[in-house]
C-alpha cells in the first residue's frame, strides 16, 4: 500500500512539473519581439525614456502592479508602485529600461520592461 502511494505521488509530481513546463512554453510562443533588440541592450538598459502608448494588459500585485502598453512599434511591460491605469487608456510616462534574463534550453527568452518613474501629462511628452 505504501509503495503504490509513493509511486502515485512521484507520478503526480512529475505530471505537475510537465504541465508547468508546457504552460510556460505555450505562454512564450505568443510573445512579441521586444521594443528594444537584444543587440541594443548594453546601450539601453538603465536609460530613462519617455513613452506613450495604449494600456492593453493589467497585472495587479500586492503593493504594486504592472501594465503593458502598446504603440505602433510593439509592446512593453511597465512595473509601477502607483495605481494601475485603466485598460485601453492612452498613457504618457517616464521610465527606466530594465532587462530580465530568462535562459531556457540554451536560449535567451528574456525581455525588456520599464520601471515607471512618473506619469506625464500629454503636454510634457
Amino acid at each position: 500500500m505504501l509503495i503504490s502511494h509513493l509511486r502515485f505521488s512521484s507520478l503526480f509530481v512529475r505530471l505537475r512539473q510537465i504541465s508547468l513546463g508546457v504552460t510556460l512554453l505555450a505562454s512564450l510562443v505568443g510573445c512579441q519581439t521586444p521594443l528594444i533588440t537584444i543587440k541594443e541592450s548594453p546601450k539601453k538598459v538603465d536609460q530613462t525614456v519617455n513613452l506613450t502608448g495604449k494600456v492593453v494588459h493589467l497585472a495587479p500585485f500586492l503593493g504594486n502592479g504592472a501594465y503593458q502598453i502598446e504603440d505602433v512599434t510593439g509592446k512593453i511591460w511597465v512595473v509601477t508602485t502607483q495605481t494601475l491605469p485603466q485598460l485601453n487608456q492612452q498613457i504618457n510616462l517616464k521610465g527606466r529600461i530594465k532587462y530580465q534574463s530568462l535562459p531556457l534550453a540554451q536560449q535567451e527568452l528574456g525581455d525588456f520592461y520599464l520601471i515607471e518613474l512618473e506619469r506625464l501629462s500629454p503636454l510634457e511628452q
